[in-house]
């Protein structure tokens, strides 16, 4: 018994190092995508989607999906804008736990948008909320048509569907999500980030420039440098900026 636990765990660890290994060598948007599914495949399911919440502008955020469903349900899917009432996509609104279904919940609201998602090859599925610490929301999931499934699988796959979901939004999330000039992004000096830490703790410019041992007009320069290569229009906007593109924590 203890034997299998071991293979178990160096068998884990290798296909681990596989996904990580086809992470680093990157490609297009397409190519990472494929390969995420090609894994997805690997373990039983047909079909994986993606979608990340792009936290800017943060009025009118949007979201943004890959995925490999069926044409027909892709096109069904939003016709009916099921977006909107996507049981899956509301609970990872709310939750970082993962979303299980199996063929059609008759105690649902939402019979009719399982009978559609059954019709179209979306029989059952999993889906894994995933955040990253600078709070960029998405979630990852994959599907089949035919098999149900049971408790027992998702216990023992649930090790490589939560790696996965991770490598899907670490991945993917940066092909997706368009930062501000990234040129100017790089640009940004320890100082600048240094005044910009001090903002987000909700000082004044003198109270900085009394911390940093600089005069107010030099705590204004490097505040308006940062807010130019954030492309923000105001101290507070450069902010959260900074912090949602993991420049300051």
């Amino acid at each position: 018994m203890a034997w299998l636990e071991i293979n178990g765990r160096v068998a884990l660890r290798e296909w681990k190092e596989d996904q990580l290994q086809a992470l680093i060598d990157g490609g297009s948007q397409e190519e990472l995508f494929e390969k995420i599914a090609s894994f997805g495949r690997e373990i039983g399911f047909e079909h994986c989607a993606y979608g990340v919440r792009v936290p800017l502008p943060i009025s009118s955020p949007k979201i943004i999906m890959l995925n490999n469903y069926p044409q027909s349900w892709q096109r069904v899917y939003q016709e009916q804008g099921y977006l909107q009432i996507d049981p899956a996509v509301r609970h990872g609104m709310s939750s970082i736990s993962p979303y299980v279904w199996s063929g059609i919940d008759k105690k649902s609201e939402e019979i009719p948008f399982w009978e559609d998602a059954n019709f179209h090859g979306i029989a059952s599925g999993w889906a894994q909320p995933v955040q990253t610490p600078n709070g960029i929301r998405g979630m990852f999931t994959v599907t089949r048509s035919a098999e149900l499934i049971t408790a027992g699988e998702i216990r023992d796959r649930m090790p490589k569907l939560l790696w996965l979901s991770q490598v899907a939004h670490y991945g993917l999330a940066q092909h997706l999500i368009q930062r501000p000039n990234s040129a100017r992004l790089n640009k940004l000096t320890d100082r600048e980030l240094e005044v910009m830490r001090w903002i987000a703790e909700g000082k004044t410019s003198s109270e900085i420039a009394i911390i940093l041992s600089i005069s107010e007009r030099t705590v204004n320069f490097h505040t308006n440098c940062a807010m130019t290569k954030l492309e923000a229009p105001n101290r507070t906007a450069a902010v959260v900026r900074a912090v949602l593109f993991g420049l300051i924590t």
